[in-house]
């Protein structure tokens, strides 16, 4: 993570895709809204610890400047706000932007697209992206790269819809989420490399009120992993699927490269 956004400059257009376990642990200090950080799991969890939505947000997206843009992909479970970015879609109340009790504003462009609600699990899926990968890999990202397929460069709104329709389709019931650093519009097209100016008037955090820690019970297959150990699911070939999805056009010369996976 730190490889990724160390000497970002404006201009410059970043790709981070997390597939794997995500958990939730407690906000020492209360900012989350539900009082739990989210976290994922890397391979060596149980000797390094889970990394914290705080950290990845430290890392990733609070030192980018104005004029980069980054667009994260986090496929796991609780990862609704697994960046903590401060404006989140809301599109069961009419859409728009709803903004984090207490957000954190940052200069850079940045989106991301995660498999389900802070609340919800992710699910894997296996085969439908073509002959090549039979695998499990990610549902969320799974449905992401074949809606590009088809739809090479929709907007953002059709996106998140169509992603929404097959997973439904395949009868899971988790709903992609979008949050972002900047109050874009909607009906403007996905493309990694359009880049939105800053247009938050404060920067860094603003702290209106603290919130109790929420634990939730992880019951399955989630709870077995943290009592076993972590695996990280679907990241040796989410790289090559999202290479043949949005490399054509989307990706300028170069970029494709940027993908960063545990």
């Amino acid at each position: 993570m730190q490889w990724l956004t160390q000497d970002a400059a404006p201009g410059d257009v970043l790709f981070f895709a997390f597939s794997g376990h995500g958990a939730q642990q407690e906000d020492p200090r209360g900012l989350e809204e539900d009082g739990m950080n989210e976290t994922i799991l890397p391979v060596d969890w149980k000797r390094a610890g889970m990394i914290t939505d705080d950290e990845i947000g430290t890392l990733l997206v609070q030192t980018l400047p104005d004029g980069v843009r980054l667009t994260a992909l986090m496929d796991s479970c609780h990862s609704g706000t697994g960046l903590d970015l401060p404006f989140s879609w809301n599109p069961d109340r009419g859409g728009g932007w709803r903004e984090e009790t207490n957000p954190y504003h940052s200069l850079g462009d940045v989106q991301m697209i995660s498999g389900c609600e802070d609340h919800d699990v992710s699910a894997d899926a296996s085969g439908g992206i073509g002959a090549n990968y039979r695998a499990s890999g990610g549902a969320m990202t799974t449905a992401f790269c074949e809606v590009l397929r088809v739809h090479p460069a929709p907007s953002y709104a059709q996106l998140l819809n169509e992603m929404h329709r097959l997973l439904s389709a395949r009868g899971m019931p988790q709903r992609p989420q979008l949050s972002s650093s900047q109050c874009l519009h909607l009906d403007r097209p996905f493309l990694v490399d359009d880049i939105c100016s800053n247009s938050n008037p404060t920067i860094g955090r603003t702290c209106r009120r603290t919130f109790p820690p929420r634990p939730r019970r992880m019951d399955g297959p989630l709870g077995g992993m943290l009592g076993i150990g972590a695996a990280v699911v679907g990241g040796l070939i989410v790289g090559d699927m999202l290479g043949d999805a949005v490399g054509g056009g989307m990706l300028g010369e170069g970029i494709g490269g940027m993908f960063d996976f545990f």
